[in-house]
């Protein structure tokens, strides 16, 4: 009896054009840092409404690149939904910083804006905020609650590409 549970999320939708574009990517001798990969970027930050676009190797590299451009370190802490995947907290534990969770909302799986203010300590030095299946979260709340502390902003949007909230694209809050 095949298993009724087993639910594939994603499937890769790859065509004929993609595996050629790969093709004469490798073929040019610049796998990386090419003209395919400023040109990624430059699409990218038109796409989103950004001033500049940086391709990385993963989701979890660029979340670890923004911790660390932050100065985020030793004695720190920044707050992270408990619902989220492992790239949310690996590059906070890398640094040597301490995560603290945030409870979620139950609709939503995104970060509880109250639950997060109340977690909030002289050590938090950021809010890792993360849009999960795309479900924007709060971002104006947690826009507030970040200035008003004084706190940065981290915005993982790994799972959120093209969606928006008031009409402005995920990724850019941070």
């Amino acid at each position: 009896m095949k298993n009724p549970w087993k639910v594939q999320l994603s499937a890769p939708d790859i065509n004929d054009a993609d595996i050629q574009a790969v093709v004469n990517v490798m073929k040019s001798g610049r796998l990386a840092l090419g003209p395919q990969t400023e040109a990624f970027e430059k699409a990218m930050a038109d796409y989103v409404g950004a001033k500049h676009a940086l391709a990385v190797s993963s989701g979890t590299t660029g979340l670890h690149l923004l911790v660390r451009a932050l100065g985020i370190g030793p004695g720190d802490e920044v707050l992270v939904p408990s619902f989220t995947f492992v790239a949310s907290v690996t590059p906070v534990l890398f640094e040597h910083a301490q995560v603290r969770f945030v409870d979620i909302q139950k609709n939503s799986f995104c970060m509880d804006v109250s639950d997060a203010e109340k977690k909030i300590s002289k050590k938090t030095k950021a809010i890792m905020a993360v849009d999960p299946f795309g479900h924007p979260a709060d971002w104006k709340a947690l826009t507030e609650l970040a200035q008003a502390h004084n706190l940065k902003i981290i915005d993982d949007s790994c799972e959120a590409l093209g969606a928006e909230f008031d009409g402005k694209k995920l990724g850019t809050f941070g």
